[in-house]
């Protein structure tokens, strides 16, 4: 009997193959290579989630909050006072107004359309734009007094923080400066005094860097000063960092969320968290190509919210990844399992978030820029539309060896309410955003496809794609009933 060749290789058959839970959530073979990313990982989820370990759930919708507005809402802010009343504000071009429960009401006509940044103190909602005097609201119209007694009025800026050692912040982004108040007097039981000394500001803030402040935000025991690459540390009007803390920072006030374990931004080379005794830690290489695919001019337009539970999510506006373009992008964090997913919104643009409490429920707000006021995470549509999702697992062998040829003749879908969902497949031969379809998900709770077949491969995946308008999409994981390995590939 003649020896066999060393290219000549004996066909084997593997039954019942379980692909790992993804229990690791999205990492993007932009970050690690397929050959060596966690088996326990998928390549992309769009509009699903990880947040029951183990499963992948299609995220809740949009619904209604408020009235549509005549205009792109460029700001919202709220009000809580002492004693249960709480307001929504929303900014449309020049107009501020208040939402009655029923109606907006117009509480404010400013001299410019741009941005306007609030912060309460006490219970007064102060409003800077860049170009207005500072003024304050009470739930209703904004004044220059509103309760409190100025006797000197404050410079204008683009940001304010109120409270922080007992002051008012402003800072004004052209002149590199910040100012702030005397140390706000109170006498019980409703009068507030502020005071201003033309000599209470701090400027130039590293005047060489050539970059303008973009935010403001306070933490335990110092105000951080944001700009495009650095962040300040102010600790009292008279004790700040000569030189940068940190050496990044964000080109978005909006894109600065507080959460339950520390604080997260956006910045130009990733989305960060922040400790409040640490340094800023880079959160976001798991999809480092949807991070790059974030256009430079949508920087000053991120904006980001915390859910109040367990994610960090950014609007960050259109995007193309891979020759796919998502209109209406946001990029979700969770906190406790550190994993990344991505939403895409049937709705116009996100240009403004916000967490409002009505005293009855926590809602995320969000405004559009067709002027429609909606609540995240409500609802099993958006608005209306059915939410369209989509799974694409990683590349996989399925045996140890990559250079063997296989094909598979049989899967298994275990899902709940995944019913018309279609399942396709690529190899490693197939053209970019071109896939196979195999078969569609039935109604069962496991959609069985015995004589589902593929071309022999080296490597494959899946993709799973459908819409649905009801009861969330549960998808808890995929079975191959049978898959032969042909041995090496010798084409």
């Amino acid at each position: 009997m003649g020896r066999l060749s060393p290219l000549t290789t004996i066909s084997t058959t593997l039954k019942n193959i379980k692909i790992p839970y993804p229990t690791e959530g999205v990492i993007r073979s932009a970050q690690i290579n397929d050959t060596v990313t966690p088996e326990n990982s998928v390549q992309l989820a769009i509009n699903m989630n990880f947040d029951r370990v183990g499963g992948i759930m299609t995220r809740p919708g949009i619904a209604t909050l408020a009235t549509q507005r005549a205009g792109s809402i460029t700001s919202l802010a709220t009000l809580n006072i002492q004693g249960g009343v709480k307001k929504l504000f929303s900014q449309v071009g020049t107009d501020i107004s208040v939402w009655t429960g029923t109606v907006w009401s117009s509480v404010r006509t400013t001299t410019v359309s741009t941005k306007a940044r609030f912060s309460q103190f006490l219970n007064y909602l102060y409003m800077v734009n860049g170009t207005d005097a500072l003024q304050a609201s009470n739930g209703g119209a904004f004044s220059a007094v509103a309760g409190f007694v100025p006797t000197t009025t404050m410079p204008v800026g683009n940001f304010i923080n109120s409270g922080f050692d007992g002051r008012i912040w402003i800072a004004n982004a052209v002149n590199d400066a910040l100012y702030y108040s005397d140390i706000v007097q109170f006498t019980p039981p409703s009068t507030y005094s502020i005071t201003y000394n033309a000599s209470n500001f701090i400027k130039n803030l590293s005047p060489e860097d050539g970059e303008s402040i973009t935010g403001l935000f306070r933490v335990p025991r110092a105000l951080l000063v944001f700009k495009q690459n650095h962040i300040f540390r102010v600790y009292s009007a008279s004790n700040v960092d000569p030189y940068p803390a940190y050496n990044v920072g964000t080109y978005s006030q909006e894109s600065i969320v507080q959460a339950k374990d520390g604080l997260y931004f956006h910045h130009s080379s990733g989305f960060y968290k922040f400790n409040y005794d640490g340094q800023p830690t880079e959160i976001s290489r798991r999809v480092i190509d949807f991070v790059k695919a974030i256009p430079r001019a949508n920087y000053e337009n991120i904006v980001g919210i915390y859910d109040g539970f367990d994610s960090v999510k950014w609007s960050v506006g259109p995007i193309t990844v891979e020759g796919v373009t998502y209109d209406n992008c946001q990029m979700r964090y969770s906190i406790s399992t550190q994993v990344w997913t991505i939403y895409d919104y049937d709705v116009n643009a996100i240009t403004a978030l916000v967490r409002f409490d009505d005293g009855t429920t926590i809602e995320q707000v969000a405004g559009t820029s067709v002027g429609k006021i909606v609540k995240l995470d409500s609802g099993t549509d958006d608005l209306g539309q059915p939410i369209s999702y989509e799974l694409i697992d990683r590349w996989r062998s399925y045996t140890e060896m990559y250079s063997h040829a296989k094909s598979i003749s049989g899967i298994m879908v275990s899902s709940e309410n995944a019913g018309g969902a279609r399942l396709h497949y690529q190899n490693e031969k197939s053209p970019p955003n071109q896939w196979q379809y195999i078969d569609t998900v039935s109604d069962q709770y496991d959609a069985l496809f015995p004589n589902a077949n593929t071309d022999d491969f080296n490597a494959s995946r899946f993709r799973l794609e459908g819409t649905t308008t009801g009861t969330p999409v549960l998808i808890h994981g995929f079975e191959l009933l049978s898959i032969q390995d042909k041995g090496l590939d010798q084409n």
